[in-house]
């Protein structure tokens, strides 16, 4: 009897589904000469559901492309979901046909329980998008974001700083340091260094962000009149705890981090932010009513850069330092690349990237090894379609498989699943067409492209080109037996991908690295006016996502 509610609610979902079925209205007369999209065969009911991989998704979609083509489907439930492996497709269909390709699917776990869809990442393509990217362009466009590039430089600067002082923290300074970027450029918010409430508070919200956003995770994206189920009847145990765990780190970071802004502003302190710009933006307007909306707007907004910036370039780092770590002449040859150009006097600066080219090579090389959202997030279409002869309905989830496109043979060669820099060097393929520039790919596409990306390409130069002027990043030791070994090299399972767990060394190079540190970096100053009463929602109930 253990199982009745269980059984129950599957005996619910199949009548559900037959009823579904029996009224499913035919497909439009205009599309009715059309052949199905291909993909593997699936069963009654369930579909391909079975089959669907449960963790690294994207090499399994990849090799399904092979079987099926570069674009196909799989059913689930129901649902109709469309992988596509090309550039040349996502192209076509999230550019040339924005217009019904940049909604998104409704997604019950993570955005009607969470709350995510008040933010641009989960909203469906509609006016309120339309606006909060309008919002965020205006602060996180590349002429904008110059004026902001001195943070990046300085909290880098400290990172350095805190990886002198404790080396053995380095996991938990790269999430806290980027953080802080994003803090103080969205917020106007000085971190207080380790453990800080606003930047801890974002790693928890992202973190059940993370866990509720993975396709296929939760049952009720499938089936949204679950939605009215007692959480009691589910069949898997936490969903109840993850949905509200999930909900009060966002709602009250969101909150309480504009009312700080408020705080701000009310006292005359308030910094130079992205909320001070898009309230400056909205009050020049002349509506009244269309100012008081954008409000709110402006504070979801916010609310979804930061939690952007926080969250993305720590996955980078992560595997930069991999990188490093597993490829030690490719740290080698950076390293010569800035002593030569930059010297040892100084550490190296935004004005120095454009004679840096290796180093920017090894940046370009980190996204495209493991990018960091592999299947991004999955658009859905809001009219039917046709694509060479094909038929794509209306209401069908489209994953675009970013992975697979940054390790297309035809663009890179055959030795995709290497690190190697040089490929983005002089007149390869990879560096001569659009293609290959994982820029344009590894942060989506079309009307849902990442609008922080130009932030984003700051802080990673910032951070790696200062790092390998100061530090060697060596293998890890075995405590047992004192001598280095070979760290796993693959990716956790997850939305947001991060390395496997793995240790590493951070030595300074010498004394002048030191000296340069010591002289660079200014000792943390610990935010102020932060809202009365902050304090960080409970701890998530499994790792963190930096670990």
């Amino acid at each position: 009897m253990q199982y009745l509610p269980q059984l129950s609610l599957l005996f619910v979902l199949i009548v559900w589904w037959i009823v579904k079925r029996s009224t499913k209205s035919n497909r439009p007369t205009q599309f009715a000469h059309l052949k199905p999209l291909p993909g593997p065969k699936g069963f009654p009911f369930i579909g391909n559901a079975l089959s669907m991989p449960r963790a690294q998704e994207h090499k399994v979609f990849k090799e399904w492309g092979n079987i099926y083509g570069d674009i196909f489907k799989v059913s689930v439930f129901g649902r109709t979901v469309v992988i596509v492996n090309s550039f040349d497709i996502a192209i076509e269909l999230m550019e040339k046909r924005g217009a019904i390709y940049s909604s998104r699917p409704r997604l019950i776990m993570a955005g009607e329980w969470m709350g995510f869809n008040e933010t641009y990442a989960l909203m469906p393509y509609n006016d309120r998008l339309r606006a909060s990217r309008r919002l965020a362009h205006h602060t996180l466009c590349a002429q904008a974001i110059k004026s902001k590039a001195n943070v990046p430089e300085e909290e880098s600067e400290r990172w350095l700083r805190r990886l002198l002082d404790d080396p053995k923290d380095w996991k938990q300074s790269v999430a806290e340091v980027n953080g802080a970027v994003t803090t103080k450029i969205v917020y106007g918010y000085q971190t207080g260094g380790k453990r800080d409430p606003m930047v801890h508070n974002l790693e928890v919200a992202l973190h059940a962000f993370s866990l509720a956003i993975a396709p296929g995770a939760h049952l009720v994206d499938f089936f949204p009149s679950l939605r009215k189920v007692p959480f009691w009847l589910f069949p898997f145990k936490g969903i109840k705890e993850l949905a509200n765990h999930g909900r009060e780190a966002l709602m009250y970071g969101t909150n309480s981090s504009w009312a700080f802004v408020e705080n701000q502003i009310a006292g005359g302190i308030a910094r130079p932010s992205m909320a001070l710009d898009t309230l400056d933006l909205i009050k020049n307007e002349r509506n009244k009513k269309t100012s008081e909306d954008m409000a709110n707007v402006a504070k979801w907004t916010a609310s979804a850069t930061a939690g952007g910036g926080a969250h993305t370039p720590v996955s980078a780092l992560m595997f930069w330092i991999l990188s490093m770590v597993a490829h030690p002449h490719v740290q080698k040859k950076a390293q010569e690349e800035l002593d030569r150009v930059v010297g040892r006097d100084r550490l190296p600066t935004l004005n120095d990237r454009p004679d840096l080219p290796y180093i920017e090579a090894v940046i370009k090389e980190v996204l495209r090894w493991h990018p960091v959202n592999p299947c991004g997030i999955a658009h859905a279409t809001t009219e039917d379609d046709e694509y060479e002869g094909m038929f794509i309905a209306k209401g069908t989830t489209v994953i675009l498989n970013q992975w697979a496109m940054l390790h297309d043979p035809d663009v890179y060669g055959l030795d995709t699943d290497k690190f190697i820099p040089e490929r983005f060097l002089g007149e390869t393929p990879a560096d001569r067409v659009r293609a290959g520039n994982p820029w344009s790919i590894a942060f989506g596409f079309g009307r849902r492209t990442c609008p922080g990306q130009n932030l984003a390409s700051l802080m990673l130069f910032c951070f790696i080109s200062k790092c390998l002027a100061t530090f060697n990043v060596k293998r890890p030791v075995d405590p047992q037996t004192g001598t280095e070994y070979d760290p796993p090299v693959d990716a956790a399972p997850g939305n947001v991908s991060f390395p496997v767990e793995f240790d590493c060394t951070f030595a300074v190079r010498d004394q002048k690295a030191v000296d340069l540190i010591s002289n660079c970096a200014e000792e943390l100053v610990p935010g102020d006016g932060l809202p009365k009463g902050w304090e960080v929602p409970p701890e998530s109930h499994r790792l963190a996502h930096h670990w």
